[in-house]
């Protein structure tokens, strides 16, 4: 779930911290009208601390009396207003290179997820992810929230989700990547898969393209680790991802807000990352032998794809 894609994966199957931003407020220019001119010889006027007074500028004449720290804030608003600065960019790219580079990718997450009643009112849900993925086509997901357990495998050719505490399991025939298999999924069957997306972060050269708006907005420390957070704007989703520093850029935190419904729920998942350990070939078999089958069923279409 975690490219900028509505409900998407990293956005989808979740994926709460508010970050208030403050920007420069535009410098005020002095007035550019003329003192008015009085027929007696007055005392030159002083500024309250007793310094000389600043003067305007004749009209249409530039400004050039700002001070440095003036004109320090001045370059600082004029950058604002970017609307995506070249160093997120860069950012994502450098991440995504990391964890391209990675055989495994594995991690145990924390995840709150913002539930919307049909009254609109917001209920929020923990939960738990354990997430191992050896792409292009192997995936384990153990999924544990306050309401339900699930299991999601891809491997190689097959598909199956599991629903151990309801004892029943389905499965189908699924031979392409992961990354499209769980798209298809989410597609055919509506099936929110958590950190789908993930896989193609640093694989699909696309997979930001669509990004409108990006900026830093601050370096805090998750979890004890120094990290840059960064903020995203696409079509239908406002995202955040919080960056480790250092030579393993890995993200340690993702947040996802679906703009196109009008609740926009919250999606917000803390990651901790396991490295250096190879994966078990057994680990992405799902264990169905206790298990009924039972058929995926097809995904009735919502009010906005019948509109």
């Amino acid at each position: 779930m975690l490219a900028p894609k509505p409900l998407g994966g990293l956005a989808r199957a979740l994926i709460l911290v508010v970050a208030v931003i403050v920007l420069p407020t535009t410098i005020a220019q002095p007035s550019t009208s003329p003192l008015p001119e009085s027929t007696e010889t007055q005392s030159e006027p002083t500024e309250p601390n007793g310094s000389p007074p600043k003067h305007s500028p004749p009209p249409g004449q530039p400004d050039n009396t700002q001070t440095p720290t003036a004109q320090m804030e001045s370059a600082q608003s004029a950058e604002t207003e970017q609307p995506v600065d070249p160093k997120a960019m860069e950012a994502l790219d450098r991440m995504g290179r990391y964890l391209a580079s990675l055989r495994v990718l594995m991690f145990n997450a924390r995840i709150f997820t913002e539930v919307v009643l049909e009254n609109t009112q917001k209920l929020l849900i923990g939960g738990k992810v354990n997430y191992m993925a050896v792409p292009p086509n192997q995936l384990r997901v153990d999924l544990t929230t306050d309401s339900i357990t699930r299991q999601f495998f891809h491997n190689n050719d097959k598909f199956t989700m599991l629903a151990p505490r309801d004892g029943y399991f389905a499965e189908m025939q699924a031979s392409q990547p992961t990354a499209e298999v769980l798209s298809q999924a989410a597609k055919d069957y509506g099936l929110e898969i958590p950190f789908a997306d993930l896989l193609e972060w640093g694989r699909n050269k696309d997979v930001w393209a669509g990004i409108k708006e990006a900026f830093l907005v601050n370096s805090p420390k998750v979890d004890g680790k120094r990290t840059q957070h960064w903020a995203f704007r696409s079509d239908n989703l406002d995202w955040e991802v919080w960056i480790a520093v250092g030579e393993k850029p890995l993200p340690v935190r993702i947040s996802t807000v679906n703009t196109k419904d009008p609740a926009k729920p919250r999606f917000l998942a803390t990651l901790k990352w396991v490295e250096g350990e190879q994966s078990d070939a057994s680990q992405f078999r799902p264990p169905t032998s206790k298990l009924k089958q039972i058929k995926f069923k097809k995904a009735e279409p919502t009010k906005e794809r019948a509109q």
